[in-house]
């Protein structure tokens, strides 16, 4: 079977035990690094989501609880893999060893379609080529584009070439707009930013010079030298 085929059984086993559960399939992922590896993602309805968006967030108790409420519950995906687990069995669909994963698709999630990535305009995204490609306006080819989603268009994505700092800030890169065709793109992903929390504590107050008096030769002594330790990279998954 091939993989395009094995997903779409996949999906067809899965869509009415996901949506027992009050939730959509996001997209379903073939591995075959070594073993193969079969990845569901299940997420709540978009209008669920706007819904629960729109509540205040003074009803729940903290964070956690907040992203649980706009989330699958590990529970959830717990039984649907053990229903899809089953259903595999009796379809007998991959003769080899195998690995399912029923999960959320995450901060960082991938994108299995252009109008799910209409809801993320301005957030970072990574999009991986199928080969180098240079849009017309780009100075030269990469095989990956990462920058800020500005437009999803019916075949394309327009992104604004940019980097991540180590602190979490968005840097942007010396050059225009590009216009990628989504036909080139094989993973698209959005890049979740962590931004590193400040140390506690204040910053030592600069000392102002001192004039020395006329007639006094000025007298010499060592700087020193501060050194800032700098949180490490939080860096997109290579190529």
């Amino acid at each position: 079977m091939s993989e395009n085929s094995l997903k779409e059984t996949v999906t067809r086993l899965a869509t009415p035990l996901v949506q027992a559960q009050g939730l959509e399939i996001w997209g379903v992922e073939i591995a075959q690094a070594g073993r193969t590896t079969v990845r569901v993602f299940v997420d709540l309805p978009l209008e669920v989501k706007q819904a629960q968006a729109a509540l205040s967030a003074d009803n729940l108790e903290d964070s956690a609880d907040i992203m649980t409420a706009r989330s699958a519950s590990i529970d959830q995906c717990e039984e649907i893999s053990r229903q899809l687990g089953l259903a595999l069995e009796v379809e007998d669909l991959i003769e080899q060893a195998y690995v399912l994963e029923v999960s959320t698709p995450g901060f960082s999630r991938l994108f299995f379609s252009l109008d799910q990535m209409r809801s993320y305009v301005g957030d970072m995204v990574e999009l991986r080529m199928v080969s180098a490609y240079a849009p017309e306006n780009a100075p030269a080819a990469r095989r990956a584009w990462r920058g800020v989603l500005r437009e999803v268009t019916d075949s394309a994505v327009r992104v604004a070439p940019a980097s991540v700092s180590a602190e979490g800030d968005i840097c942007p890169e010396a050059m225009d707009e590009v216009l990628v065709p989504w036909d080139m793109v094989r993973r698209a992903s959005r890049i979740h930013i962590f931004r590193q929390p400040q140390k506690p504590g204040k910053q030592p107050a600069r000392k102002a010079a001192k004039a020395a008096p006329q007639g006094d030769a000025p007298k010499k002594g060592k700087g020193k030298s501060g050194k800032s330790k700098h949180p490490g990279r939080n860096e997109a998954e290579d190529i």
